[in-house]
């Protein structure tokens, strides 16, 4: 009896000083938080420049663009000739591409004869425009794009930006699945994770998603477009709408596509969020984690999604990173932002293929609720081991944490 005793006192006593060990080891690697930068206001020198139109194009839209009711300018070769303004010699060996709001092309008798004219709606709704390019596919772009009205015509005024709007905008549906909800865990190793790693609070849905769409407007003021990535692609894709039990959204830009001068644009007080955590480097594992300074604090990781060429195939993938300094890469077949869908009335990009990315990373059983308690973030299916960035690394510029 006294045997099995000391046996039992002994097991659980290496038990004790393993986790102990382990506990002080993860500890002396894990980085401090950091105090944040003091803020600034931003001089706008990375914001998208706006155009002022020259004589000569103004004088070319008032001669060769005459409507009776207000239209936007969407052809493509038009906007391009405006932005280099080269008006005085403008090709127009075709029919102009205008868009008209449905209603006013409903009661109009005017002859388009030499106009090609698409109709759009805007619904009050939603944060975006909708045109109808054939019976079955839709252009949908936001509403708060910059133009300006000459001679009955909105012209915009930051056109490579709006031709990138217009060039993303091929509208894809969500799913709109109904799900059995999966519980939360139970049992010992669950009370004694949620005990020493309390579980954060879900988001509020619809106010996470305005979130989402204001961070959306500011990164597009420095041309960066943001696509959904992880749960909030899931939860768009297989319920249009914000998985119930989530506890923050994810978004992703190409690294290529990816402006340093927005990383400063979120220390100043111009910004509607503040940066609560930036991991890795702007060329390996970058991601930053951004919470808005008024309402819920719904945390927003945004992942630069790297390229690379491997057999001569193009593959994509964002980083993921340990406290101790051990790097994942989610690895993704070549990637195709270019769509648009809709999330409760707001425009966010989305791949073309979102089963096929959604598959790769969950599986086949993608369709299955799983609790966001159940899930362990470097355990996907499309994860790999990258690396690891070494103690004074993490200590000085690949893990900061702000208080």
């Amino acid at each position: 009896m006294f045997h099995s005793f000391r046996r039992v006192f002994v097991y659980f006593g290496l038990c004790f000083l393993l986790i102990f060990s382990f506990i002080s080891w993860k500890k002396s690697w894990t980085p401090e938080l950091k105090q944040r930068r003091p803020l600034t206001y931003y001089s706008g020198n990375g914001f998208v420049r706006t155009m002022i139109l020259s004589d000569n194009c103004e004088k070319w839209i008032q001669n060769s663009i005459r409507l009776p009711i207000p239209a936007l300018l969407v052809d493509q070769n038009i906007l391009q000739q405006l932005q280099l303004n080269i008006c005085d010699k403008m090709r127009t060996d075709h029919k102009i591409k205008v868009a008209v709001e449905a209603e006013s092309l409903a009661s109009s008798k005017f002859d388009f004869e030499n106009f090609e004219v698409l109709k759009f709606y805007n619904h009050t709704d939603k944060d975006y425009l909708v045109f109808e390019m054939s019976s079955q596919n839709k252009t949908i772009i936001p509403k708060n794009f910059r133009y300006k009205i000459s001679n009955n015509l909105k012209v915009p005024t930051q056109i490579p930006l709006f031709l990138d709007l217009w060039n993303r905008g091929n509208f894809v549906n969500c799913r709109n699945m109904t799900l059995r909800r999966d519980s939360t865990k139970k049992g010992l190793y669950s009370m004694l994770r949620n005990f020493f790693l309390p579980p954060r609070k879900p988001i509020p849905a619809l106010e996470s998603v305005r979130t989402l769409a204001k961070l959306r407007d500011e990164m597009l003021k420095f041309g960066i477009f943001p696509f959904l990535n992880g749960g909030t692609f899931l939860g768009w894709y297989r319920e249009c709408s914000v998985i119930p039990h989530t506890t923050d959204m994810d978004i992703a830009v190409f690294a290529e596509n990816w402006n340093p001068q927005f990383s400063e644009f979120m220390w100043t007080h111009n910004s509607s969020f503040r940066v609560k955590r930036q991991l890795g480097l702007v060329n390996d594992s970058y991601e930053l984690t951004l919470v808005p300074k008024i309402g819920f604090e719904t945390p927003v990781d945004v992942f630069l999604m790297y390229k690379e060429i491997e057999n001569g195939k193009e593959n994509r993938w964002v980083g993921g990173l340990t406290t101790t300094g051990i790097k994942y890469k989610y690895m993704y077949p070549e990637h195709d932002p270019w769509c648009a869908g809709d999330l409760m009335g707001h425009l966010f990009w989305v791949a073309c293929t979102p089963e096929d990315k959604i598959q790769k990373e969950y599986g086949s059983t993608w369709y299955l609720d799983e609790n966001s308690s159940k899930y362990i973030w470097n355990a996907a299916q499309n994860a790999v081991e990258n690396g690891r960035f070494s103690r004074e690394q993490m200590k000085t510029e690949t893990y900061n944490e702000y208080v």
